[in-house]
């Protein structure tokens, strides 16, 4: 447990590596690129584009409508569901680093979320965009995009360990995670509106985490509030998966490097 602690506490003073790493991979995936990480803005734009018009047609609501509700859903499920796919290779792309540098595993989580981060604000451009092309007011709600991503970033740094420990161990995990996101995408209110669900099937909302992840995202894009139940949802995800974490990570961080 000592160890374990001494090694989150060397991370918080390493935050320069851990930044360096990030913004590394970052630039390291998109070398000799032009548009960089904006070759996934702009793939999502035609997303949107063409399957807008599409479901807007299937689900019987105008296209304004429709955009507005898939543009930030879109935002915010693209970096929830890279929290998952990414975690689960966090330390199996990491064999390198984790047997040749004396280096705490905590390090790598906060390189990944960092570039996470840095990949996804992108896309806020579209939704920038969308506002001046539509004249969406601005209201007070849209700020609360600050603390929102905070919290879904806190979230993300120990659902990243825990999947990546978990997928380090049991290598068949990795493309059960990647089915399951897909599966997750659809069952999550993403193309459709919660509204759309009928009454007998709304537990499959209010009862799916990462639904209540992605409102911290997409409701002040659109100029409304986060309900207090997806605070409070995200806060206890927040607190009891960092304890679980923690308490896995501090009994498995010797014998990781045996996992490879």
């Amino acid at each position: 447990m000592d160890l374990a602690v001494s090694d989150f506490r060397r991370t918080f003073s390493l935050t320069g590596l851990w930044l360096h790493l990030g913004w590394a991979d970052l630039s390291r995936r998109y070398r000799r690129t032009y548009l960089g990480p904006l070759w996934h803005t702009l793939t999502m734009a035609i997303f949107i584009g063409c399957m807008g018009v599409i479901w807007a047609a299937v689900l019987k609501v105008q296209f304004r409508d429709y955009a507005l509700h898939l543009t930030p859903s879109l935002i915010g499920w693209s970096l929830i569901s890279s929290i998952f796919i990414e975690g689960a290779v966090l330390f199996l792309n990491a064999r390198q680093v984790v047997l040749t540098i004396n280096v705490p595993l905590p390090v790598l989580t906060m390189g990944l979320m960092w570039r996470l981060v840095l990949t996804h604000l992108h896309h806020l451009l579209l939704m920038v965009a969308l506002i001046v092309f539509l004249r969406i007011e601005i209201t007070r709600e849209m700020f609360l995009l600050v603390p929102g991503i905070a919290l879904v970033y806190l979230n993300g740094l120990w659902m990243t360990s825990l999947i990546g420990m978990i997928c380090l161990r049991f290598r068949d995990l990795q493309m059960i995670v990647t089915i399951g996101m897909q599966i997750a995408q659809f069952v999550t209110p993403v193309f459709w509106p919660v509204s759309f669900i009928s009454p007998n099937l709304e537990w499959v909302v209010r009862y799916n985490p990462l639904f209540h992840l992605l409102e911290l995202i997409r409701n002040p894009l659109v100029g409304d509030a986060p309900t207090i139940e997806n605070w409070i949802w995200c806060m206890v995800m927040l607190f009891v998966g960092s304890t679980v974490t923690f308490i896995a990570y501090a009994a498995v961080r010797n014998r990781m490097a045996y996992w490879y």
